[in-house]
Protein backbone atom coordinates (compact mmCIF):
# COMPACT_ATOMS: atom_id res chain seq x y z
CA UNK A 1 0.00 0.00 0.00
CA UNK A 2 2.71 2.48 0.49
CA UNK A 3 4.48 1.23 -2.63
CA UNK A 4 1.59 2.32 -4.70
CA UNK A 5 0.89 5.73 -2.70
CA UNK A 6 4.59 6.59 -3.15
CA UNK A 7 4.14 5.74 -6.56
CA UNK A 8 1.24 7.96 -6.74
CA UNK A 9 3.07 10.81 -5.57
CA UNK A 10 6.36 10.13 -7.62
CA UNK A 11 3.73 10.69 -11.29
CA UNK A 12 1.96 13.16 -9.92
CA UNK A 13 4.94 15.29 -9.36
CA UNK A 14 6.75 14.24 -12.42
CA UNK A 15 3.82 15.10 -14.62
CA UNK A 16 3.60 18.75 -13.12
CA UNK A 17 7.38 18.94 -14.12
CA UNK A 18 6.42 17.87 -17.59
CA UNK A 19 3.30 20.47 -18.35
CA UNK A 20 4.13 22.90 -19.82
CA UNK A 21 4.07 26.31 -17.79
CA UNK A 22 1.55 27.84 -19.99
CA UNK A 23 -0.89 25.32 -18.93
CA UNK A 24 -0.19 25.26 -15.63
CA UNK A 25 -1.38 28.98 -15.46
CA UNK A 26 -3.95 28.13 -17.29
CA UNK A 27 -5.19 25.45 -15.27
CA UNK A 28 -4.78 28.11 -12.65
CA UNK A 29 -7.44 30.49 -14.47
CA UNK A 30 -10.11 27.99 -14.67
CA UNK A 31 -9.50 26.79 -11.09
CA UNK A 32 -10.82 30.36 -10.05
CA UNK A 33 -13.39 30.24 -12.71
CA UNK A 34 -14.77 27.23 -11.46
CA UNK A 35 -14.88 27.87 -7.84
CA UNK A 36 -16.39 31.53 -8.44
CA UNK A 37 -18.72 29.18 -10.29
CA UNK A 38 -19.53 27.03 -7.69
CA UNK A 39 -19.47 29.85 -4.82
CA UNK A 40 -22.00 32.18 -7.63
CA UNK A 41 -24.71 29.03 -7.68
CA UNK A 42 -27.46 29.99 -5.47
CA UNK A 43 -29.53 26.89 -5.63
CA UNK A 44 -28.64 23.27 -6.20
CA UNK A 45 -29.83 23.32 -10.05
CA UNK A 46 -27.29 26.13 -10.28
CA UNK A 47 -24.35 24.22 -9.00
CA UNK A 48 -21.67 23.50 -11.65
CA UNK A 49 -21.81 19.89 -11.26
CA UNK A 50 -25.67 20.13 -12.20
CA UNK A 51 -26.19 18.57 -16.00
CA UNK A 52 -27.25 21.28 -17.29
CA UNK A 53 -25.18 24.07 -16.50
CA UNK A 54 -22.59 21.78 -16.48
CA UNK A 55 -22.96 20.97 -20.29
CA UNK A 56 -23.68 24.66 -20.55
CA UNK A 57 -19.86 25.06 -19.34
CA UNK A 58 -18.27 21.83 -20.73
CA UNK A 59 -19.59 22.58 -24.74
CA UNK A 60 -17.93 25.48 -24.94
CA UNK A 61 -15.16 24.78 -23.04
CA UNK A 62 -14.21 22.27 -25.42
CA UNK A 63 -15.55 23.97 -28.76
CA UNK A 64 -11.83 24.77 -29.74
CA UNK A 65 -10.58 21.44 -29.63
CA UNK A 66 -12.18 19.10 -32.49
CA UNK A 67 -12.24 15.73 -31.89
CA UNK A 68 -8.69 14.15 -32.66
CA UNK A 69 -6.68 17.64 -31.65
CA UNK A 70 -3.98 15.97 -29.97
CA UNK A 71 -2.31 19.36 -29.38
CA UNK A 72 -1.14 20.42 -25.08
CA UNK A 73 -3.83 22.88 -24.76
CA UNK A 74 -6.79 20.57 -26.03
CA UNK A 75 -5.80 17.74 -24.18
CA UNK A 76 -5.12 19.75 -20.74
CA UNK A 77 -8.71 20.94 -21.54
CA UNK A 78 -10.31 17.52 -21.92
CA UNK A 79 -8.20 16.29 -18.90
CA UNK A 80 -9.65 19.20 -17.09
CA UNK A 81 -13.24 18.67 -17.70
CA UNK A 82 -13.07 14.31 -17.18
CA UNK A 83 -11.28 15.68 -13.40
CA UNK A 84 -14.82 17.72 -13.04
CA UNK A 85 -16.62 15.01 -14.26
CA UNK A 86 -14.58 12.77 -11.08
CA UNK A 87 -14.99 15.61 -8.85
CA UNK A 88 -19.16 16.09 -9.37
CA UNK A 89 -19.97 11.96 -8.38
CA UNK A 90 -19.82 12.35 -4.83
CA UNK A 91 -22.21 15.54 -5.59
CA UNK A 92 -24.81 14.01 -8.14
CA UNK A 93 -25.21 10.82 -6.15
CA UNK A 94 -26.09 13.49 -2.88
CA UNK A 95 -28.21 15.18 -5.28
CA UNK A 96 -30.02 11.78 -6.34
CA UNK A 97 -30.30 10.94 -2.79
CA UNK A 98 -31.71 14.22 -1.77
CA UNK A 99 -33.82 15.63 -4.25
CA UNK A 100 -34.82 13.39 -7.39
CA UNK A 101 -35.78 10.59 -5.05
CA UNK A 102 -37.05 13.53 -2.07
CA UNK A 103 -35.17 11.60 0.61
CA UNK A 104 -33.77 14.92 1.75
CA UNK A 105 -31.83 12.79 4.39
CA UNK A 106 -28.55 13.85 4.34
CA UNK A 107 -27.28 17.85 5.50
CA UNK A 108 -24.98 19.63 2.90
CA UNK A 109 -23.83 18.27 -0.41
CA UNK A 110 -19.92 17.45 -0.82
CA UNK A 111 -18.41 20.84 -2.01
CA UNK A 112 -16.94 21.04 -5.63
CA UNK A 113 -14.63 23.82 -4.98
CA UNK A 114 -11.39 23.16 -5.79
CA UNK A 115 -8.06 23.94 -3.34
Amino acid sequence: MRRSAALLVLVASLEACLTPASIRQEREVWRGEWNARVLAAKTAWENPCATRPFIAWADPFLASCPEGDESAECSARRDWVEDRVDQCRAWTAWQLRNFNKHERTEGEPPSVLID
